[in-house]
């Protein structure tokens, strides 16, 4: 087996619009940069690439663009073109705002449509013969759970640092570290490092690739000769926030506009503790054989979370905010996130689609295998599907070759919380795309 390596600088230019929260920001200035990071891989009959982008999101239209453009440069089939966001929330709008109708700048779009092709180039012209390595360790401290029962009976997600009203968190943060270690001969061996957390840790109108770019940049600097790449594992409910932080943990963030601790060096903390997970086991890792690279997808069927029966006051809520008069509604911080979502979720679903197809996709090559989940599922679906894999060695990615919401579990639905109030997705779709997975993984 060959692999390549490539990377490519997607900054963006200055007043383009930032996405991730419910009002608009524009870029005023870069704290890191952000890259379109590309691995290759060849068996001597089969190619394929995987591609990670510095974005929040990526609309499906673009994916499909990206597949199409690097498909007809390379002669890869599309299903073996795994495309995956790191998710970002400092990082430059692609396609129209989910909360506004605030578009990217169509230049900078054909721009990131040459990156990805030019970046599976690049990895392809780089392939040297290769062998594999893989190892787990653990991130600790740094990934929390953000859905919480409250004493009075309800749930909120990110209920704020201190609050005294929280009785318990809802699920437990997944701080499980994977390495897929490329030795190569006469090139720089690659760093695929798989942990999920929401990459939302700065803040601001600057931008950054948040801790994903500090675990990469940290882990190259620390190891002579190697290149990485972060792959972002099912993140869905959980992130950054420690509801009792240390001093020094609050020394180095800024409570932001939602009651959220956020800031640069907090970013870089978390960088250097995924990535002294990752020193911690690069050396003495185990070798994985490698075989044949197979791939595949598959589309499963969501239904549809509408409720027509609160269009009305969906409808007002929006309106409200459209017309930046939020402060007339009785909630406040993350709470106004929760019902801003669940209002634009009923007024975007009024007219259906009844269900929704979802693709779940993955390429194998030999004991191990990548598989993505469009979307952000919560941590207990990834869980389940670790599980269950056929594979010795599982690399998980949410956001992956499709555009998708949050996959709550079923019973998030009844608890409450951001994330079940803004997934377009009914109750039951963790099952189906747990089941839907397998059965992917089963075949290839």
């Amino acid at each position: 087996m060959k692999t390549g390596f490539s990377r490519l600088c997607i900054n963006p230019p200055l007043g383009s619009p930032i996405v991730g929260y419910y009002h608009t920001r524009y870029t005023k200035g870069i704290l890191d940069d952000l890259y379109v990071r590309a691995t290759a891989f060849d068996d001597g009959e089969t190619r394929s690439v995987l591609l990670v982008f510095d974005l929040c999101v990526l609309p499906q239209e673009y994916f499909d663009r990206f597949k199409k453009c690097i498909s007809e440069a390379t002669n890869i089939d599309e299903d073996a073109i795994f495309i995956a966001c790191q998710h970002t929330h400092t990082g430059p709008l692609v396609g129209t705002d989910f909360a506004s109708d605030t578009r990217s700048m169509p230049e900078y779009d054909d721009y990131l449509t040459l990156c990805a092709r030019d970046a599976a180039l690049y990895a392809l012209n780089d392939l040297k013969e290769s062998k594999f390595y893989s190892a787990e360790s653990r991130a600790r401290n740094i990934s929390f759970c953000r859905r919480y029962r409250m004493k009075d009976g309800t749930v909120q997600t990110n209920p704020g640092v201190g609050n005294k009203n929280i009785d318990h968190c809802l699920s437990e943060a997944n701080d499980r570290v994977k390495l897929l270690k490329i030795v190569r001969e006469g090139g720089k061996d690659i760093y695929i490092v798989n942990f999920g957390t929401h990459a939302d840790t700065v803040g601001g109108d600057y931008i950054s690739a948040d801790f994903p770019g500090y675990v990469c940049s940290t882990l190259e600097a620390a190891i002579p000769d190697i290149n990485c790449m972060f792959l972002l594992a099912p993140q869905g409910d959980v992130n950054h926030i420690n509801p009792n932080p240390t001093p020094g943990e609050s020394a180095i963030t800024k409570i932001d506009f939602d009651s959220v601790p956020r800031g640069i060096k907090y970013a870089q903390h978390m960088g250097r503790v995924v990535a002294g997970a990752v020193l911690s086991i690069c050396t003495t890792a185990d070798e994985i054989p490698a075989g044949k690279i197979k791939y595949g997808s598959k589309i499963v069927e969501i239904p549809s979370n509408q409720e027509n029966d609160k269009l009305e006051e969906a409808k007002r809520i929006c309106k409200l905010h459209e017309e930046g008069r939020e402060n007339e509604l009785p909630f406040k911080e993350m709470a106004l996130t929760t019902e801003l979502a669940r209002a634009h979720r009923i007024v975007n679903l009024e007219n259906g689609p009844d269900t929704f197809e979802f693709k779940l996709s993955a390429i194998s090559m030999g004991g191990w295998v990548f598989a993505g989940i469009a979307g952000e599922p919560f941590t207990e679906i990834a869980t389940r599907i670790y599980q269950a894999s056929p594979f010795n060695v599982t690399l998980l990615s949410c956001l992956a070759n499709a555009a998708a919401a949050y996959i709550p579990t079923t019973k998030a639905y009844s608890e409450g919380g951001y994330e079940a109030a803004s997934s377009p997705l009914r109750a039951g779709g963790d099952d189906i795309v747990v089941n839907g997975m397998i059965e992917l993984l089963k075949e290839i």
